[in-house]
Order: C-alpha cells, then sequence, then structure tokens
C-alpha cells in the first residue's frame, strides 16, 4: 500500500453499533434502537456460524454506524471515506442520506464526502450484503468458501490536499542495462484539476531497504516522468528479499504539500519457453500453496498480525510460492510476502463462472484494474490471475488486454482444469502461462496451450477429509501428495505446484462445511502432510517423529521408504513416520542405534506397542538436527501458553493448549474438545457460542484478541477429568507487558 505521510487521517476502528439484519432509513439516520453488539473493525458476521458441521453461515444483511468527528481543516482539500477490502455491495449513508452504492470487491472503496460538509459530529452508516448476487464477483450462488459478510477491514477519513498526487498515476517500472544496473522509470501525476494555480514540481528519492538514499530527480513539473540509474541493484528474490523506497515529493510556490511513498523491489522474474520460471537468471521451482483468509471465530476480518503469521508458517514450512485463492486479500498479507520473499499469483474472485454480460465485465474489469493499480508495487506478485476453473473466450481477451495494459511486466494466466472445455471455448493461447488444476495427465498439452509455453500446476496433492489427528486420513493425505509429486517429475517446462491447499476452510458447497484438504488445520496447526513438505523444501535441518496406527497400502515413490527397526521381526502394531531433510539420519533406542534412514525424506518403521524411547540424530549440510518421542501415559492436565513476543494490547494472539500426562509428555491420541473462558479485557475467538477449542494429537489452538487499554487477562482451559490450565498477561498504562504471558504448572 502507498503511505501519504502528510495526509491527515482520522482512524475509524472503534466504536461501531451493528446489526445483523435489514435496516431502514430510521437507524441509518440514529434513531435508539436495540443493538446486536458493539464491534470494532476488522469485524466479520460469520465468524461465529462457520466451520460447523450442519450449520448454515449467515447471508444476507448487516449495518454499522457510528459518529465521526469531522475536525475543521483551514486548507482547500477534501476529505475522503476509505476502507480496506470486504466482499459484498454496500451502501454509504451520512447524516441519514445515501452518500454513495460501492462493491468493495475484496479490495475497498474510495468516495469523497461532499465539500460543504461542515466540521463537528455527523453520523455515519454503512448497509452491508453477503448473499451471492448474479454481477458481483463471483457471480455464482454458491461457491467452494464462504462469501464472508462485514466490515472485514479497517475504514478511515483521509484530508487530500489540493493539489494532491494522483496515487493510481504513481508507478515505478525498471529496466536492465547491458552491465547489469538498473534503469528505474519513476511516473506521477496530479489528482482532479490539480488545485489552486501556483508553480507545482515534484522531487523523487529513491532510498535501499536500510533507508540510505541511492538517489534523486528532481525537482520537475508535476506529471514528468523521471529516471533514477541504480548501478548495482539488489535484486528481489526469496532467498534475498531485497526492497527500495521511492519517495515522491509535491511542491507548490515552494512549499511541500502532500507525499507519497511506495515500496517496491527489483524483481527480474521471466518465464522461460519449455524451460519453467526464472529470477535473475536462475530456474526457481514454484513450489507452495493455496491461500484462504479465514480462521474459525475471526471468518475474513484478520487482523495484520495474523497475515503476517500465516505468511511465516508458509515459509517455515519451505515455500516460496502463494496462490491468493480466489480472490484478492490483505495488503497486510502481501506486505509480508514482499519481506519474507514468496512470490505470490493474484486473482480475481472467480470460480465457475465468467459472464458475456456487460454488467459482470465491468465489474470483473473493475476489480481486475483497482488490483493491479494497488499491488503492482509489490515485487512478490509475479502473476495475474483472471479466472478460475471458468472459461470465456471474449471476457478473457478483454481482461488479458486490460492487465497487459495496466502491467506489461507480468504475464496474465488462469486456472484450468478442464482442458478440452477450453478447446471448446477457444481460451487456448490466450493466458502468457497455462496453470493446470489436477490434470497432471494433461501437462504437455497445457505447455502448447500457452503463449510462454510455461505452465503451473495450481492445484494439486488434494485430499478433501485429511482430518488433522486421524492416522488413517493423515497418512492418506501424505501419500496423495507423494503420489502426485512422483508424477510431476521429468518435464522442465513445469515451473512449479502450489497444493491444495494451506489451511482447512470452510465450505457449503455439497454441504460439506468443512474443507480438510489443509497443509495445516484452520487453526494452523501442522498436520503430517505439513512436515511432509517441510522435509522436501525446508532449508533449516529438522527430524520430526509420529507413531500411528498402521497406515493404508500407498505407492512407491522415491520420496517414501519403510525400513525396517532393528533387524528384529515386524511388529504392525504401530508405526513410525520419520520426516526429514537430512541426508542422513541415525535412530537410537536404548542407547543402541536401530536404523540408518538415508535415501528418502518419509520412512516407515514398524514398531510395536511400547516402543520405548527413540531418538533421531540427523545432519544436513553440516548442521545437525535431533528428533524424540516416547510413550506418554495417561493424560493428566492441560498446558496453556501464548507464543511469547505477540502479546500488546489491542493484537489477536494465539493459545495453544496441550494435553500432557503426569511426566509432562504431550499425550499424542489425545482428541476432544476443551473450554475456554477469559477474565479482564479480552475477547475469546472460537467457532460456536461455546468457548471450544478441538485438540488432536494432544494440541488445539484458539485465539484471542486483547482489550486496547492498560488490563490484566486471564484465560483458563477446562475439560472433564483433567486439571485445568491457565495463562494471564498484565499491561501497564504505558501498553507494556508488565509480566509474561505464566502458562499453568
Amino acid at each position: 500500500m502507498i503511505e501519504t505521510p502528510l495526509r491527515r487521517r482520522v482512524d475509524l476502528t472503534l466504536g461501531w453499533d451493528f446489526v445483523r439484519r435489514r435496516v431502514g432509513r430510521r437507524w441509518l439516520a440514529g434513531r435508539p434502537t436495540e443493538l446486536d453488539e458493539r464491534v470494532e473493525l476488522p469485524h466479520c458476521w460469520n465468524a461465529h456460524d462457520t466451520f460447523e458441521i450442519g450449520r448454515r453461515s449467515y447471508a444476507g444483511r448487516g449495518a454499522y454506524r457510528r459518529r465521526i468527528e469531522l475536525p475543521p481543516s483551514p486548507d482547500d482539500g477534501r476529505w475522503r471515506l476509505r476502507s480496506g477490502g470486504f466482499y459484498g455491495p454496500t451502501e454509504l449513508w451520512l447524516d441519514g442520506r445515501l452518500l454513495a452504492r460501492v462493491d468493495a470487491q475484496y479490495l475497498g472503496f474510495d468516495v469523497e464526502l461532499p465539500p460543504e460538509l461542515e466540521p463537528g459530529e455527523h453520523l455515519l452508516a454503512l448497509r452491508l450484503d453477503n448473499r451471492p448476487h448474479r454481477n458481483v464477483l463471483p457471480g455464482r450462488k454458491v461457491v467452494d468458501f464462504i462469501l464472508h459478510g462485514g466490515l472485514a477491514a479497517e475504514v478511515w477519513l483521509e484530508r487530500v490536499p489540493l493539489p494532491a498526487l494522483d496515487l493510481e498515476r504513481l508507478a515505478v517500472t525498471g529496466r536492465r542495462l547491458p552491465d547489469g544496473g538498473e534503469v528505474l522509470r519513476l511516473d506521477s501525476g496530479l489528482a482532479g484539476d490539480g488545485g489552486a494555480p501556483g508553480q507545482v514540481l515534484v522531487t523523487w528519492t529513491l532510498r535501499d531497504g536500510g533507508g540510505a538514499v541511492v538517489g534523486m530527480a528532481g525537482p520537475l513539473p508535476a506529471g514528468a516522468a523521471a529516471e533514477i540509474v541504480v548501478p548495482r541493484p539488489e535484486c528481489w528474490s526469496p532467498a534475498s528479499p531485497s526492497l527500495y523506497r521511492a519517495e515522491l515529493r509535491l511542491e507548490r510556490d515552494g512549499a511541500t504539500v502532500d507525499e507519497a511513498r511506495v515500496r517496491f523491489g527489483i524483481t527480474r522474474a521471466e518465464f522461460r519457453p519449455d524451460e519453467g520460471f526464472f529470477l535473475d537468471g536462475r530456474r526457481t521451482e514454484l513450489r507452495g500453496a493455496n491461500r484462504h483468509a479465514e480462521i474459525p471465530g475471526l471468518g475474513s476480518a484478520l487482523p495484520d498480525e495474523l497475515h503476517h503469521r500465516d505468511a511465516r508458517i508458509l515459509k517455515d514450512l519451505g515455500c516460496n510460492f502463494v496462490r491468493l485463492s480466489h480472490y484478492p486479500q490483505s495488503p497486510a498479507f502481501l506486505d509480508a510476502c514482499d519481506e519474507l520473499g514468496i512470490l505470490v499469483y493474484a486473482e480475481l474472485a472467480t470460480w465457475k463462472v465468467m459472464r458475456s454480460s456487460a454488467r459482470f465485465q465491468r465489474a470483473a474489469q473493475r476489480q481486475l484494474r483497482s488490483m493491479v493499480l494497488r499491488d503492482r508495487h509489490h515485487p512478490s506478485v509475479i502473476l495475474w490471475g483472471i479466472g478460475n476453473e471458468t472459461r470465456a473466450r471474449a471476457p478473457f481477451l478483454a481482461l488479458s488486454a486490460l492487465a497487459r495494459e495496466l502491467d506489461p511486466s507480468r504475464p496474465v494466466t488462469y486456472a484450468e482444469n478442464h482442458l478440452y472445455r477450453a478447446r471448446r471455448y477457444r481460451t487456448l493461447g490466450i493466458p502468457d502461462v497455462w496453470s493446470v488444476n489436477y490434470e497432471l495427465h494433461e501437462l504437455e498439452a497445457a505447455r502448447d496451450a500457452s503463449r510462454l509455453r510455461a505452465v503451473i500446476l495450481t492445484e494439486c496433492c488434494k485430499h478433501f477429509t485429511g482430518v488433522r489427528g486421524d492416522d488413517h486420513e493423515e497418512l492418506a493425505q501424505v501419500a496423495a501428495v507423494e503420489s502426485d509429486w512422483e508424477a510431476m517429475t521429468g518435464r522442465p517446462f513445469l515451473a512449479g505446484h502450489a497444493v491444495w491447499s494451506f489451511s482447512d476452510y470452510a465450505t457449503e458447497y455439497r454441504r460439506r462445511f468443512r474443507g480438510l484438504s489443509g497443509l495445516v488445520d484452520a487453526w494452523r496447526r501442522p498436520k503430517m502432510a505439513a512436515e511432509l513438505f517441510r522435509a522436501r523444501y525446508a532449508e533449516a535441518p529438522f527430524v520430526s517423529l509420529v507413531v500411528t496406527a498402521p497406515g493404508p497400502p500407498a505407492p512407491a515413490t522415491r520420496f517414501r521408504k519403510e525400513v525396517p527397526l532393528g533387524g528384529g521381526p515386524a511388529d504392525r502394531g504401530r508405526e513410525l513416520h520419520v520426516f526429514t531433510n537430512c541426508e542422513t539420519v541415525r535412530l537410537a533406542r536404548g542407547g543402541a542405534m536401530v536404523a540408518l534412514l538415508e535415501g528418502a525424506i518419509h520412512y516407515v518403521l514398524p514398531v510395536g506397542a511400547d516402543f520405548g524411547e527413540v531418538i533421531a540424530t540427523g545432519s544436513a549440510r553440516g548442521r545437525i538436527a535431533q528428533g524424540s518421542i516416547r510413550p506418554h501415559g495417561p493424560a493428566q492436565r492441560i498446558a496453556l501458553t501464548i507464543p511469547e513476543g505477540q502479546a500488546a494490547p489491542g493484537r489477536t494472539v494465539e493459545l495453544d493448549l496441550t494435553v500432557l500426562d503426569a511426566a509432562g509428555l504431550r499425550v499424542a491420541d489425545w482428541r476432544g474438545q476443551v473450554r475456554l473462558a477469559v477474565e479482564g479485557r479480552a475477547r475469546l475467538r472460537t467457532p460456536g457460542p461455546r468457548s471450544l477449542v478441538e485438540v488432536a494429537r494432544g494440541e488445539g489452538r484458539g485465539y484471542l484478541t486483547i482489550g486496547r487499554r492498560a488490563c490484566e487477562v486471564m484465560v483458563t482451559a477446562h475439560v472433564d477429568g483433567l486439571a485445568p490450565g491457565s495463562a494471564s498477561l498484565h499491561f501497564d498504562e504505558s501498553g507494556a507487558l508488565r509480566a509474561p504471558a505464566r502458562p499453568s504448572r
């Protein structure tokens, strides 16, 4: 997102009245009534009615209102009402009168307030609707994800001066020089008529990631393009996500009236015919997942810290690629991808529908335009997606042309799951890169259907019933990943893949209610498939051990090996699964080595019911990793912890639960639900009304939003038959954490 530090901003996060029903003009004009609740933003009205089997989420109307104080402003600027992205058509009302109708399109809105509006108190109200609408993307009654309702992003007032910088025309583009340097072209313009007359000039300052000045240009007439040469650029890549900042200052008659700052990277990305994806001349395999932006108990109203945490989890799994399925997502997540080095496939809000009607096409082109202009400065973005599992020749030609006009530096793609239908609807040859969903047998034909003869496998490795904690389902998911990986080999034109999916998610398509195909569950707790992914792609050496009931027969692949333990008779009572990225792993039991593992990333060893303690020691690239497992006793108590560094007033933090035996070992076969309770200024974020956390393999997670003022918070976890757990926080008036989060003893 482009920063405008000189523009006055009025934050509208707090103090909203909310009702989840249709409201009339009298409510919008401020008539007192019994409220559903008082909320703060971001807010999702489906936070508690999704992810429960058999329960339909609310699809309908809701409304928000709050008093705003419009400050006096001596300048001749204009106030604008702005928001981040959320789903659905919206009406904006000011002082009981309709101000505008907008479609937030997952990207937000930007509406000018009447210039004659006087300073002082006013009533702002919004009516929203998250029912599916034919001409509001994705434009389908039932989709395989929830169309979450509510103001799931921040809202604010912004004072735009006159003259002002036109942020849509602000652009930084690069051109590589023969000697390896980079020429940066810097474009800007003025919004509206430029305001009062006078000499209007712009000055550019380019800074590196450490803040040092790399170059300057100007003063120049407003609207004139500038160029700055960077002789030895630090190019952005997943291994080295180097960032720059361009600062633009607007002056009128020698006085600074506006300023903009945009962060970007110098990315030399290309898809080469028949060779795959390259960064700065080096082939880079895309390896990642599809992401839905939702968590049970929060719905789509994720605060920035949880967007950043998702990006960190992806990076820790070894991902360098993520597909934003299937809608534009928060700039906070894109910022995190820029900082951590994760490549991004950005996509329109589509699934199975691409209509040729004028209204639908205007909506699609409006969304694409807004997405490209908002996100084109993120170096992580490498592809613009114009559709998912749909095909329509005329709309795709128009959308492709628009994307290339707005950003000629990035290729266009769409995801196809039926190549024979693409032939029928004549969409072959339209995308630069062909994105394939599941049809591994069509990869060569897909290559031939793309302009650049390059392919991404955008959905694969799907196992829709991968319940965390169910040995049979988790091992079936692991086998599905290994099988698809095996089928991808030997195809250099295949640029990479994205598994379906990063996390479990809420869906009501075909009354499933839960899509359980994630590498991690909906609360971001890892499954065995996540350990497999780490074993293939993570950089830091690790060894992970899991004991399960015997798994279903799995196809032989290069990724899995069955190994006898200690040379004794095979006991199929249980299986020990070892996931590792180490070249060699030594397994020891009772101080003696019982197996040497090498040549794979997933090992399966039969063990008895009383297998004793097993210690694994591995080495990778000169570094050592260790893991261990030993039988646990009966469950005795719950431990409840808040990860260090997360807690602060106003933030949402994780609540991690672990079921332990008398010796403090995790009880890996414990499954069930644990009830949470909170005292103090804080709010539990759990699905449904009962504040329950699902625990599998002895571990579970909930979320807690902390109050914004000095407070003391105590959280307890209860389940019949176990000693309860607790954790507490104390913040002083400055917001400092005076006592660290205390886990239960």
